[in-house]
């Protein structure tokens, strides 16, 4: 037997552990399903069980496995792919993974093949068409789109998707270049349409300093009814999305990872409160494997669908100066805190005031550049001056939020 015509077997054929991750449940709900005579595998003896690809698809579908599984997952339900916007999500995910194209290339090239091809039907049902427009092997684009929908089933039942071509899209987002074309939500989805948003980001190693004037400036935000948002990356990020669930106040997570991931794990327990108190926001599909160059990517959109940033405390490597170049290209704020400026250990500040940053004294200074956009309520009892905070301020940050990014 040729090496190809192996490969090809080998892809049609699962022992139970590559089985069960297909189905995406247990291996030992697999064998219950085996017992009781809904699925049956294509061999077993003392040596292991094998499973035809095809016919795991196929029975799925006849006797709704996934119904009997989903009881077993943390959820109501299982996510199903029941409308356009979903189904194109799924094929553009497919796609993704089987061609390694660009966000821009691809969405580019769907944009295109609406005129020959039904992107918001199942690729399947015409995948020598699919395989052709994008040049690849009918077989991967298969493979792939199994793997995909099985991944996307593992979302849970009430997550959206939502389409850069749908009037539900964030406008503040739509104007910018950064925006991708699908965004993947869990929790509250009502803050996405409310503009009132301000982005709180720094050091991943921050300093207590920097930590307390974050919860100061996060207090300010949320008494005066602005949404906080942030990262979920250590150090000023959590410490923000903290204080916000804290005091019950708004808040939202731009993550650099798919929906059903968390990252950093030690921020695991704030990122399951915020999905049920506040909303978590992706750009990736639950199909795509998570990359170190996720990180920057996400604070575009970050950036994009925040009034304005303010950058607590970073250092000369910072992510967050990501961020901060992204705000000021989509022309939206970005505040410097005065005590940020006069950190002698860094030079970015007067860099990005010079670019349009604006260097700010106070919380109430925040509120009030953001006044020219919207009027807030200011709140007096919690004014404080930056500059009484410097002390010996030091930033930390040695490399990036992302640098040491390692997912299995």
């Amino acid at each position: 037997m040729e090496k190809k015509e192996r490969e090809i077997l080998a892809s049609k054929l699962f022992f139970s552990k590559e089985a069960a991750d297909f189905l995406g449940i247990s291996v030992q709900r697999l064998n219950k399903l085996i017992q009781t005579g809904k699925i049956v595998p294509l061999k077993k003896n003392s040596s292991g069980t094998i499973f035809l690809r095809d016919e795991l698809a196929k029975r799925t579908e006849e006797l709704s496995i996934f119904e009997d599984v989903c009881s077993m997952r943390e959820g109501d339900g299982m996510f199903k792919i029941d409308t356009p916007t979903k189904q194109e999500a799924l094929n553009y995910a497919t796609v993704m993974n089987v061609t390694s194209l660009s966000e821009k290339k691809l969405s580019h090239l769907f944009d295109e093949a609406f005129n020959q091809l039904d992107v918001l039907s199942p690729l399947l049902s015409e995948v020598d068409l699919w395989a052709d427009y994008f040049k690849v092997s009918p077989n991967a684009l298969k493979d792939a789109y199994y793997f995909a929908e099985n991944e996307f089933k593992k979302l849970r039942h009430d997550d959206a998707i939502i389409s850069i071509k749908d009037g539900e899209y964030p406008p503040l987002l739509k104007q910018t270049e950064e925006a991708p074309r699908f965004l993947y939500l869990r929790g509250n989805k009502a803050l996405l349409y409310d503009d009132r948003t301000v982005a709180l980001v720094g050091s991943r190693e921050a300093s207590a300093e920097g930590k307390k004037n974050t919860e100061r400036v996060a207090q300010m935000l949320g008494r005066n009814g602005i949404i906080i948002v942030s990262g979920l990356a250590k150090g000023i990020d959590v410490t923000a999305h903290i204080t916000a669930l804290q005091n019950n106040f708004n808040t939202i997570a731009v993550i650099g990872t798919n929906l059903n991931q968390y990252y950093p794990l030690e921020n695991k327990d704030v990122q399951m409160e915020i999905e049920k108190k506040g909303l978590i926001i992706s750009q990736f599909s639950p199909a795509t494997k998570t990359e170190r160059w996720f990180f920057p990517l996400r604070n575009g959109v970050m950036s994009g669908i925040s009034q304005a940033t303010v950058i607590m405390e970073a250092g000369e490597t910072s992510g967050a100066l990501k961020q901060a170049t992204f705000a000021l290209k989509q022309k939206h704020l970005v505040l410097i805190p005065q005590n940020v400026c006069r950190t002698p250990t860094i030079t970015w500040p007067e860099r990005f005031i010079k670019k349009g940053a604006i260097r700010v004294n106070s919380p109430k200074d925040i509120i009030e550049e953001l006044t020219k956009h919207k009027v807030y309520k200011v709140e007096p009892e919690l004014e404080f001056d930056f500059s009484d905070t410097l002390n010996n301020l030091v930033v930390a940050e040695k490399e990036t939020e992302y640098s040491a990014f390692s997912l299995k």
